[in-house]
């Protein structure tokens, strides 16, 4: 019974707090201040994207996309057809091997 009226005291209490809560008086251009800085900030942000797409940069990018083609296309030339087919029988053990098998 010790905690229905514990419980009871907690209720009472907290419908005395919600009681004294008072109106809050906002500024009339609370709005329009909130509104202007969130247009503001959204400027900054479409100004920090626009920097990705300058010339200077898609050219710098596609350098280095040219670069890389043609360090892999003088890579692939080094390795010939055969070198690669062996490898690849080596790695899955689909090479044939002229030495003596146990299973003769």
């Amino acid at each position: 019974m010790k905690t229905n009226v514990e419980m009871n005291k907690k209720v009472k209490d907290t419908f005395d707090a919600i009681e004294s809560i008072q109106e809050v008086k906002v500024s009339p251009f609370l709005k329009e201040n909130v509104m202007h800085q969130i247009r503001h900030a959204s400027e900054d942000i479409q100004d920090a994207t626009r920097t990705w797409f300058t010339p200077k940069l898609q050219l710098a990018t596609l350098v280095c996309v040219v670069v890389l083609n043609i360090v892999a296309f003088n890579n692939l030339k080094d390795t010939t057809y055969e070198e690669g087919l062996s490898d690849f029988a080596e790695s899955y053990g689909l090479s044939t091997s002229t030495e003596s098998t146990l299973l003769k």
